[in-house]
């Protein structure tokens, strides 16, 4: 579960940073930048729990990365308004809230520890924030 977290929030910082290289709006780059803030702490929550158990954290490689940043690129060739950055981040949240559903699900039934079962809720609390802050963008 630790290391599914690990991966899914580096991702989701990665995705974030790019996302805020592409916004023109103070406002909405702010709210994004925080946003990322939080996404950082996941990481380092998770990173230092991995590194408890001795287990080696992995930094992602540019393959893993490739996909969302290309997304991002593609995405916002022809349309940096904030809905598009908005469009984007929902649609990364929307992804986010069924992965940890299901990571969640699959942890209860695994019999994961209470602790890592409650971050990954958390992970997907601010996913489901992140889709109601961005919706007033759209």
């Amino acid at each position: 579960l630790l290391e599914d977290i690990y991966k899914s929030v580096s991702l989701s910082a990665d995705t974030l940073t790019a996302i805020i290289g592409k916004t023109e709006d103070d406002g909405q780059k702010s709210l994004l930048s925080a946003m990322l803030d939080t996404c950082e702490g996941f990481v380092g929550t998770a990173k230092k729990r991995l590194q408890a158990l001795n287990t080696e954290t992995k930094t992602l490689g540019i393959l893993e990365k490739l996909p969302s940043e290309l997304s991002v690129v593609m995405s916002t060739l022809t349309d940096r308004s904030n809905s598009k950055m908005a469009e984007l981040m929902i649609e990364g949240a929307v992804m986010g809230v069924t992965e940890f559903k299901e990571l969640i699900r699959e942890a209860d039934k695994n019999g994961a520890s209470l602790e890592n079962v409650r971050l990954a809720g958390d992970v997907l609390s601010f996913h489901e924030e992140m889709i109601n802050k961005m919706r007033r963008y759209l």
